[in-house]
């Protein structure tokens, strides 16, 4: 059987416009950019969060198995230059945000709303981390790094079909609270690290895929899939080989 959620809210996080909102955008990009010298990298990671509560009550009632497997799929958006082979990763989000109604466009741009440096944008402007953190990492997004889900991209275009279940089993059963999932390269708070794929010197290009704003059929999913095919033993009658 297969059960799908579409997202209550998505946003991208672009480390070059700081403080923008882009919550009502239409695409949803993993992005890295550098000048023509390999320096000046900026990236951009997304966060999409999914109402999981139907889902849990139906494990509870019985109609979906414990053992259920969960996909994070999201549809190609014209995504451009990608390198012949790279992966995306996807964390347990550990701080709450809002979504927030800028667009990247927006001139001036919009602060209220989740962005690389704060996680509401309100007038208090939340930090995603707190004290030192927050000044040495730069922000880009909070997650749990202890479970994680990936998936491998290869030669052409594609959607994404990642298998986020470690993730889901996690806030299913309360182990993390339920504020979405970070999708990006790998890459540290802040992309700091340069000797991983968000902050070295490979040219990787831009993941696009459509947001839950799309005008298109194709918006993210969270997919639920689970066998559920039962046998009853005794229910046929025996053979007999002289009829």
């Amino acid at each position: 059987m297969h059960y799908f959620v579409f997202p209550e809210i998505d946003t991208t996080l672009y480390q070059a416009s700081g403080s923008g909102n882009t919550g009502l955008d239409e695409i949803l990009e993993v992005r890295k950019t550098m000048s023509n010298s390999g320096g000046n990298i900026n990236v951009s990671r997304i966060l999409i969060k999914f109402d999981i509560s139907e889902i849990s009550s139906s494990i509870v009632n019985g109609t979906i198995s414990t053992d259920a497997k969960y996909y994070l799929n999201m549809y190609d958006a014209g995504s451009e230059e990608l390198s012949t082979s790279q992966s995306l990763w996807a964390y347990p989000i550990s701080q709450s945000w809002v979504e927030g109604q800028g667009t990247f466009n927006d001139n001036p741009k919009t602060t209220e709303g989740a962005s690389w440096n704060f996680r509401d944008g309100l007038t208090q402007k939340t930090y995603w981390l707190s004290g030192s953190e927050a000044a040495a990492s730069s922000s880009g997004g909070s997650w749990h790094e202890e479970v994680y889900a990936s998936q491998s991209f290869k030669y052409e275009d594609t959607d994404m079909r990642m298998d986020v279940t470690p993730i889901m089993n996690k806030w299913l059963d309360r182990t993390y609270i339920n504020h979405g999932f970070i999708v990006k390269r790998s890459g540290s708070l802040g992309n700091l690290d340069v000797n991983v794929e968000e902050g070295n010197q490979d040219r990787l290009g831009n993941f696009k895929f459509f947001s839950r704003q799309t005008n298109t059929i194709y918006p993210p999913k969270l997919e639920v899939e689970w066998y559920d095919t039962k046998w009853s033993t005794g229910s046929l009658n025996a053979l007999d080989s002289t009829e």
